[in-house]
């Protein structure tokens, strides 16, 4: 497991070295906050270990860049990330055009869409029950 800082430090350097408009630190509360989101649908692993060797403990701890999550988790909630991420720098772009900025890519409401859709299906995607055998 790689821990969501990470994970976002990867994805600056390597997959997206040109391009990203915000700094990190708005890259990562937007990784949070996706990751927030994916959480009210299904415990992260961090959360079953921690559930199954104490059960007196609470399975839920405050989400931060320390998080570790596994590759599965990752693949779910990096769209969502993703287009958090594009819909920020849209803000920007679009609020930049009084200076006569001339704005390229997909507008906010496009993107909005797209996050109300990946939002809805992320309960069927994030489902999982364990299997018990008695």
């Amino acid at each position: 497991m790689l821990s969501l800082a990470d994970r976002l430090q990867s994805f600056l350097t390597l997959e997206r070295q040109t391009g990203v408009m915000l700094d990190a630190n708005s890259v990562a509360a937007l990784a949070v906050a996706a990751v927030v989101f994916y959480r009210g649908f299904a415990l992260l692993d961090e959360h079953w270990v921690r559930l199954t060797e104490n059960v007196n403990e609470s399975p839920i701890k405050d989400i931060d860049e320390d998080i570790e999550l596994t590759d599965s988790e990752w693949a779910l909630i990096r769209p969502l990330f993703l287009l958090y991420l594009e819909r920020e720098t849209a803000y920007l772009l679009e609020a930049s055009r009084g200076a006569g900025v001339d704005v390229y890519g997909r507008s906010v409401a496009e993107i909005s869409g797209d996050i109300a859709n990946v939002e809805s299906e992320m309960a069927h995607r994030a489902f999982f029950y364990p299997i018990v055998s008695v």
